[in-house]
């Protein structure tokens, strides 16, 4: 059959539809736990499309169960089989049910199974433990769970996830061929020219290639599942992208290598094999399958013959050092408190579960590698948390999970057991120094966190930022999740059901009076001098990573002003531990008290003046010295409170009792006037509306996006300087490059005609001035809202392959309101040009009054990148502050902000912090620390327009001072014309010559 030959009309085409079903189901089955099955799939001829060529989602057929059943039927052969089949037929509504027949391939899915679990229940008095109906989800096993007595239905069964201790041994065994070969040249020396990393397109794999490169000069390859180099490598930086951390020049030292880790020679072709036999100095294994839910068998070709595949490479040609991340639950489960050494693993009794066991195995099979010949370093991270500077997390992560089940239940379990959680960033560090040549010995290091949490306390923490959360014994917190399920409500815990029985978690989960430590004198030893530290996981850490996910919509903001101190129906009180555990080492903190108000009189003025053009107001430092959070007045008479600290900025910034919403109590209306913002307008918007919004834009300004717009920017400004050139020398820099240049990127960027740039200019120039009148900025935003309200309709009649029409799409797919598409283009035009047009404009002269680095771009071009990310923390043109209102109560660098004060976030203050940046009013380009400015913002406000930024400044100071490299200011700077009473800060004009 031709792979396009349509199926309409063919009398054939139910028997491909069934064949291709179940071929897709088997697929499945080999990668996925039994309830993660697709119950049924549909196959269609074509798919329905929409007039601009995309798929019409709204009319694909809805999946049944009629025509998706597997053909083979065994059937009931006893009265129990047949009553709990005719169960099975009622509940999935099936004209008929074989007793060999999966409950998940007859439509039954995780919600349904509880149904059918209470309905066993109250049939033969029952309870089946989920954990071993999963085991073999048949009607057959079924009835032989139900014939058993009743203690044997419940009992702790062994994981059907795992598999016996002896066999885990046997898989631990290294094959003979798992060495050296006889004429394999030696490891050779660090520095590395090359690197070979798997699992780079994950969470953990994409810091751990953030400190690769930032660690090294080496070109890493990343090994990953694409059809071809090119896609190979944009999903890395893709995957990069997705959590901040792709860079400008990554694009030449990666190489994403199509490749499977559970495939033989790791899926690659044999020239792709030979050429990393020969090139690739030094591996990092990290791939692996990290789900709990998968069962040993299924997950043993990635996690364990991907292990024996890496070493069986690091032998071929050259010795390479592998290097293999594993975890802590490679150790056994036990209850009370228990010392594991960094050494060669010896017990499999008591490692349960499927991912679990083949970390076991494949940690083992290092380790025997090491011996013969291949040098190997394990590291075993406790549970991976989200990121310590950024707050970014994995959702996919069974402490994620749970969190956000046991919200969405409103209660937690109360289990008392120590969890030691590590940010992923400290992981990344860690692993990238000692596999990078910072330690000789090979061996095992231990990577504990800082201190263990139990974990009621992590929920304590949840509670302290402002989450309503119950706490309630097992029994009852098992009762509330299975009886939410059975009424269709949505949990994040349903799939994870086989984890829990009525008797307790299974041992995957943990045992209640864990208190398991880790020796790390190797790792401590390794990281000496390095400056590489773990933080604990406290209150603020925690504020960031439930930040983070209120602006990825993962979770729900929070929805209390305080802990509650009920849990449960039995009212237990949330006491401090007093016994030697882990909660003890973290009581809960007494309020603060606030700190002393000043006098009404007493409170500086704001804005306040500059000393240098190029500086933030002295008295900034001058006050923040005194107090570090202090009050000001603005011209509206408003108290507020500024921050100016770096480290107080960026909590601020993350803080979810914090508000970006005008609306708000208190939020300071110097900054946005009287003039309501349209809806769309997600910049001055709280999560949820603001994370939807956001998400529609997000993958619009992908740095891979941006740097395909690169040589159109180049062909831009090159018209630009040729402009300027032809009617010099001497011009004015701001309306002769730095707004043309800027307007007509993002014309371009939004299919905006550039014609209508002189409209949007001027009514801009009127709502950000604020020396404009209440009745002026009123008139231009009407105005402009006019002007964006009839570009969106005209693009919605013939919407095209770019941003607008993709807006358009989401329209009509009832994702976005009409005002919302409209704001949303208004705040992504004008954030995008007037910051880039006063960018560019301040940039130059900064760069002209500081010759000798200026000198040294030009005679090394690679490094504007680092010169722009200095400019930007030396600039930080948002001097009117980011306006903020606190919706509770909440400190702030000791100082308590009272529910329904304002805030102003100075970001131009915390970039000149001396405590992050040394000797912060020096503008220097060879700075080892630029990308810690907060230019951007910081948090889930922080600016989605950066990477447009990045790649739009690179190219016009590249370009600017190839084209005129004698170019240099016809006044002194001081003398410039600067926009002080604007809300960006800028220059009128930027007279020049050359």
């Amino acid at each position: 059959m031709s792979p396009h030959r349509p199926l309409a009309n063919d009398p054939l085409a139910s028997t491909w539809s069934a064949g291709l079903r179940s071929a897709l189901r088997g697929y499945a089955r080999t990668h996925l736990p039994e309830p993660m099955v697709p119950a049924h799939f549909v196959v269609l001829p074509e798919l329905p499309k929409l007039p601009n060529g995309k798929v019409d989602r709204a009319s694909l057929p809805a999946p049944s169960a009629e025509t998706d059943t597997p053909s083979d039927y065994v059937a009931p052969r006893t009265a129990v089989e047949a009553r709990l089949a005719g169960l099975w037929q009622d509940l999935l509504g099936s004209d008929r049910v074989g007793v060999e027949t999966g409950f998940f391939d007859l439509g039954g899915d995780s919600l349904t199974v509880l149904r059918m679990a209470g309905q066993v229940k109250e049939a033969y008095g029952v309870r089946i433990d989920l954990r071993r109906l999963f085991e073999e989800p048949t009607v057959a096993h079924l009835a032989r769970l139900v014939g058993d007595q009743p203690d044997v239905a419940v009992s702790e069964a062994a994981s059907p996830r795992g598999v016996a201790a002896r066999d885990m041994a046997a898989d631990a065994t290294l094959p003979d061929d798992v060495r050296p070969t006889a004429s394999a040249l030696p490891p050779a020396p660090a520095p590395y020219r090359t690197v070979l990393l798997t699992g780079g397109t994950g969470y953990t794999g994409a810091f751990l290639l953030r400190e690769l490169l930032e660690r090294s000069t080496a070109t890493v390859y990343v090994l990953v599942r694409a059809e071809d180099p090119a896609r190979a490598t944009e999903r890395v930086r893709a995957n990069l992208a997705e959590y901040g951390l792709l860079r400008e020049g990554d694009a030449a030292r990666v190489r994403g290598v199509p490749g499977d880790t559970g495939r033989p020679y790791l899926g690659l072709t044999p020239a792709t094999y030979r050429e990393l036999a020969e090139r690739v100095e030094m591996i990092v294994h990290n791939a692996a399958i990290s789900s709990w839910l998968v069962p040993y068998p299924k997950i043993k070709p990635v996690n364990v013959l991907g292990a024996l595949e890496v070493l069986r490479l690091a032998g071929r040609t050259r010795v390479k050092p592998v290097h293999f991340v594993s975890t802590t639950g490679v150790y056994p489960g036990h209850r009370g408190a228990r010392t594991w050494p960094e050494e060669r693993l010896t017990v499999a009794d008591g490692v349960a579960g499927g991912y679990r066991q083949s970390k076991w195995v494949a940690d083992n099979l290092m380790t025997a590698a090491r011996e013969r010949g291949i040098p190997t370093h394990v590291y075993r991270p406790g549970p991976i948390t989200g990121a310590r500077t950024t707050g970014v997390c994995s959702a996919d992560t069974f402490i994620n999970h749970l969190i956000k089940g046991c919200l969405q239940l409103g209660a937690y379990l109360d289990f008392d057991m120590a969890v030691d959680l590590v940010p992923v960033d400290f992981v990344a560090a860690s692993v990238a120094h000692i596999a990078l040549g910072g330690v000789r010995e090979h061996g095992v290091f231990n990577l504990p966190g800082a201190g263990a949490l139990g974990m009621n306390r992590i929920f304590e923490l949840i509670t302290e930022c402002g989450y309503r959360l119950r706490r309630l014994p097992y029994d009852a917190w098992y009762g509330e999740l299975t009886d939410a399920a059975a009424r269709g409500e949505d949990n994040e815990l349903i799939p994870y059901l086989p984890l829990f029985g009525p008797q307790g978690p299974a041992e995957e989960v943990g045992f209640a009076g864990s208190r398991p430590e880790f020796d790390a004198t190797r790792l401590s030893a390794a990281l000496a001098g390095s400056g590489i530290t773990c933080p604990p996981v406290d209150r603020d850490l925690m504020g960031r990573y439930l930040s983070y996910f209120v602006s990825t919509g993962y979770l729900p903001a929070p929805d209390g002003d305080a802990p509650d101190t009920q849990s449960g129906p039995e009212s237990l009180e949330r006491t401090t531990m007093t016994t030697s555990t882990p909660e003890a080492s973290h009581p809960t903190a007494p309020a603060p008290e606030p700190s002393a108000r000043p006098a009404a009189d007493a409170v500086p003025d704001f804005p306040m003046p500059r000393a240098h053009p190029l500086d933030p107001p002295p008295a900034y430092r001058e006050l923040s010295a005194e107090q570090p959070v202090f009050r000001v007045r603005t011209p509206r008479g408003e108290l507020v409170w500024v921050v100016t600290r770096h480290e107080d900025a960026r909590a601020v910034l993350t803080d979810l009792r914090v508000s970006s919403d005008p609306k708000s109590p208190g939020y300071p209306s110097y900054i946005s006037g009287d003039t309501p913002l349209p809806p769309g307008f997600f910049l001055n918007q709280d999560p949820p509306d603001h994370t939807r919004l956001r998400r529609l834009v997000t993958r619009e300004f992908l740095i891979s996006q941006m740097e395909r717009k690169r040589p159109a920017m180049r062909r831009v400004l090159d018209g630009l300087l040729d402009d300027l050139q032809a009617k010099g020398p001497g011009a004015d820099l701001i309306g002769g490059l730095a707004f043309p240049m800027a307007a007509t990127v993002m014309c371009e960027l939004l299919d905006v005609p550039y014609e209508d740039k002189s409209v949007f200019v001027t009514l801009t120039d009127t709502v950000l001035d604020r020396s404009s009148t209440p009745e002026q900025a009123e008139n231009a935003a009407s105005e402009l809202m006019a002007y964006f309200d009839r570009l969106v309709t005209a693009k919605k009649r013939a919407p095209g392959d770019d941003m607008l029409g993709r807006l358009a799409e989401q329209e009509a797919n009832g994702t976005l309101s009409h005002d919302e598409f409209v704001g949303l283009v208004m705040l992504l035009l004008l954030s995008g040009y007037d910051t880039m047009a006063q960018m560019i404009g301040l940039g130059t002269a900064t760069l002209l009054e500081h010759p000798t680095q200026l000198a040294d771009l030009r005679a090394d071009p690679a490094l504007y990148p680092r010169a722009v990310e200095e400019l930007l923390r030396y600039l930080s043109i948002n001097h009117a502050g980011l306006p903020r209102a606190a919706t509770r109560d909440l400190t702030v660098g000791g100082q308590h902000i009272r529910a329904g004060e304002g805030l102003l976030v100075m970001l131009n203050a915390a970039n000149r912090d001396a405590s992050v940046f040394p000797e912060p009013d020096a503008f220097d380009i060879h700075r080892t620390t630029p990308q810690a400015h907060v230019a951007f913002g910081h948090g889930f406000h922080k600016c989605i327009g950066l990477t447009l930024a990045r790649v739009e400044l690179t190219t016009v100071f590249a370009g600017l001072f190839e084209r005129f490299p004698t170019l240099r200011l016809q006044v002194p700077l001081t003398e410039l014309p600067f926009r002080h009473d604007m809300v960006l800060y800028g220059l009128r004009e930027l007279p020049v010559t050359w």
